[in-house]
């Protein structure tokens, strides 16, 4: 009987959160996640004996944990340290503000102690407020609090098999400052032994430990940042752009170095950052002895369209191909299963784990039975790709129970068989050929994340005229000692990482936003400093823009607008939302929108857009985003106007009827459209833009940072919101 393959690989990664100029860690993450996902993602191999994964873990994730296992040290390690009697007020208003940060709903609402903590400080309290706040905790509460925010993290595996950690959970309250030092030390013992884990595993051939670049730059941005006009012709490039391929060789280098060291074999296997892939790369892989790497489907499908100008049906992802790219040597490729990968990693969270694992069974036996049915496949291979980390925090239990029925049911069912990608390969190396690579990574077959935004392209060109300085700089003095050269271009390295342009732009927002700003300008900064030069001024600023210019006031209540374009009667609006654009000294610009309503019902999502004026060519967009999906509603300002789009995910567009333009607009957007379940968050922003001579100018944006959340309500969510 033949067997539906399936290859699994989690991408293990967390940014560079280490200030090298000073040998300190600014967030925790990777001392968390270490505690929660990466030991105990591993050992399930061992658990059922059929179970084969891959795991992919970036180079300078890898360095962080070494960091962890001696001495590194962040301000939620030594805040947890700090003995209670010498916390000043500073001190504890930043534990108020940062000891909760984790989902609620699954780490601390089971824990009765930690949720009164969380009750005591307020779950909604300003920032001003924390000042106030901190009267209210004794010192037994701030022992409590320290315990817990790093408690709460350790996964169930360590919770039935370590007994001091199983006794402090039982324990529940009245903590020690004793107990404090076991969690911390329990913490460096996990991260030592990660490493000494993944070696272990992959020499008995339960896993794959595959590679990235060393700091999770986008390699075909580095190789040629043009790439990104293939994939969105409209994107806007950095004014000083250039070629840095030299730079994505040397991260690729140092990635397989490190993995020589630590596994003491070759890497076969290769996860471009961000699934990000383009025919510049395979070279560079090639050079260095990889024999496969993965990335999403549409990049299949966007190949294949290439070569052949035929869109391809689904079916054509459920094989490995070999990539032949000028002189290189044929290397393999896999192209992840979208839909099963994003809901694990977006979707089953909500679902009870015996009805998602059976989802996913039904699945996989569709596929099974389409690329089966002619018996023209001799072999199916599916890929499930995903982030091994953040989701499982916003499932039960951490996702064991969960993976404990998937991994049961992949073992035990007859159709299929778990495999090492390397494995699968070296058994089946014959296969179809591609000839190009569509440029793009896993979100949206494109790179719009990374490039484009003013704010990603400012940080490309401060990037860029960084490392033209020095290179100029250690040219004119041959002096320069190599530890200071060494030091310069690690930093250029770090810099390079793909984190720092995720958050900057709009699609993504993130509570330490000014963190990773700082730390990426910092980065720069220290080129200078090592080298005894004047730290350009440019540097001191922030890169992203401040959001001073939006006032926000959320929802009261359910509405339910007629969209005529008028404002009908004077209660349709009163329980909306509002967004108010505030003029500063700095701003005197007049705005073409006074004020922004949203709202919802339990079926749509309603907004309202009050102009000051109506000009031509004024072209207004609201982007949604269900969780990376983005959808596009775009229209011109104008009464005039009859045609409306939708656009989802760049690649299908609609026209749209749900938009009435008269007194003011006004638009109805389905929930259904986004295909969301209640309870799910749907962010959006509106962006107007000014055609003139072909060019488009941002006129203005609304909220001026980050995005609105709404949520799709259910019967329990309607009850907060009731109003009389």
């Amino acid at each position: 009987m033949k067997k539906l393959y399936i290859a699994i690989l989690y991408h293990q990664h967390q940014p560079l959160y280490k200030e090298l100029s000073k040998n300190f860690y600014y967030l925790p993450w990777v001392r968390l996640h270490a505690i929660k996902d990466y030991y105990d993602m591993l050992i399930w191999t061992e658990k059922y004996e059929k179970l084969k994964l891959n795991f992919n873990f970036v180079p300078s994730l890898l360095v962080q944990l070494e960091d962890y296992a001696k001495d590194a040290v962040d301000p939620h390690l030594e805040l947890t340290l700090k003995p209670v009697r010498q916390l000043t007020d500073e001190d504890k208003v930043y534990i108020l503000k940062n000891f909760f940060n984790c989902c609620w709903q699954t780490m601390i609402e089971p824990y009765k102690r930690y949720k009164e903590l969380l009750e005591q400080r307020g779950k909604k309290v300003a920032d001003d407020e924390l000042y106030r706040k901190i009267k209210y905790f004794n010192n037994q509460d701030w022992l409590d609090l320290q315990v817990w925010s790093n408690l709460v993290w350790f996964d169930p595996y360590f919770r039935k098999v370590d007994k001091e950690i199983k006794a402090l959970f039982e324990k529940e309250r009245n903590y020690t400052e004793e107990d404090k030092h076991i969690i911390v030390k329990k913490q460096r013992m996990i991260c030592k032994q990660i490493p000494k884990k993944l070696k272990e595993l992959q020499q008995q051939n339960k896993i794959e430990v595959s590679v990235s670049a060393f700091y999770h730059p986008i390699l075909p941005l580095l190789c040629d940042p043009t790439k990104a006009k293939i994939s969105n012709p409209k994107v806007v490039l950095p004014r000083k752009y250039t070629s840095l391929i030299e730079d994505a060789e040397q991260q690729i280098r140092l990635a397989k170095d490190l993995y020589e060291k630590l596994f003491e074999v070759s890497p076969r296997g290769f996860w471009p950052s961000e699934g990000a892939v383009s025919n510049d790369i395979v070279p560079l892989l090639d050079k260095y002895g990889i024999k496969w790497f993965a990335t999403d489907e549409e990049v299949l499908k966007k190949s294949i369209n290439m070569m052949t100008k035929i869109y391809p049906q689904k079916e054509v992802i459920y094989k490995h191909y070999h990539v032949e790219i000028g002189n290189s040597n044929p290397m393999y490729v896999i192209f992840r299963d979208r839909e099963i990968s994003d809901n694990i990693g977006f979707v089953y969270q909500r679902w009870n784990h015996i009805d998602a694992v059976k989802d996913i069974e039904k699945k996989l036996t569709e596929i099974y039975n389409k690329v089966y049915s002619n018996n023209n496949n001799d072999v199916a291979l599916v890929s499930i790709i995903l982030d091994g980390e953040n989701c499982w925090e916003f499932y039960p239990n951490d996702g064991e129970d969960f993976l404990s029925e998937l991994y049961k049911m992949l073992t035990e069912h007859k159709l299929f068989e778990t495999v090492l990608v390397s494995d699968f390969i070296s058994k089946h190396p014959k296969t179809e050929k591609l000839t190009t690579l569509w440029p793009g990574s896993w979100i949206n077959a494109n790179y719009n994340i990374w490039i484009g935004h003013p704010e990603d392209n400012t940080a490309w060109e401060y990037l860029y005229e960084t490392r033209k300085f020095f290179v100029e700089y250690i040219t004119q003095n041959p002096s320069v000692s190599e530890e200071t050269k060494k030091l310069c271009w690690q930093e250029i390295y770090i810099a390079e990482g793909s984190d720092w342009f995720w958050w900057f732009g709009d699609e993504h927002y993130t509570v330490d936003i000014n963190t990773f700003d700082f730390l990426f300008r910092q980065h720069l900064k220290n080129v200078y400093s090592y080298i005894g030069e004047k730290i350009p001024s440019y540097l001191e600023l922030p890169i992203k823009r401040v959001s001073l210019l939006t006032e926000i006031h959320m929802p009261l209540g359910l509405i339910c607008p007629n969209i005529d374009g008028r404002v009908t009667n004077y209660f349709e609006w009163i329980l909306a939302g509002k967004i108010l654009p505030t003029i500063s000294s700095m701003h005197q610009t007049t705005k073409v929108l006074s004020a922004v309503y949203f709202g919802f019902s339990t079926e749509d999502i309603y907004i309202r857009m009050d102009y000051n004026r109506i000009e031509e060519n004024i072209v207004v967009s609201v982007f949604f985003y269900r969780q990376h999906q983005p959808y596009h509603i775009k229209f011109e300002l104008s009464k005039e106007t009859n045609k409306y789009l939708l656009l989802i995910s760049n690649a299908e567009q609609k026209e749209f009827e749900y938009i009435k333009i008269d007194k003011i607009v006004e638009l109805k957007i389905p929930f259904y459209i986004f295909g969301a379940e209640p309870l799910e968050q749907i962010k959006f922003f509106i962006l107007l833009e000014k055609i003139v001579d072909n060019k488009i100018f941002e006129l203005e944006r609304l909220p001026v940072e980050g995005m609105i959340d709404i949520v799709y309500p259910n019967g329990s969510y309607i009850k907060k919101f009731w109003s009389v």
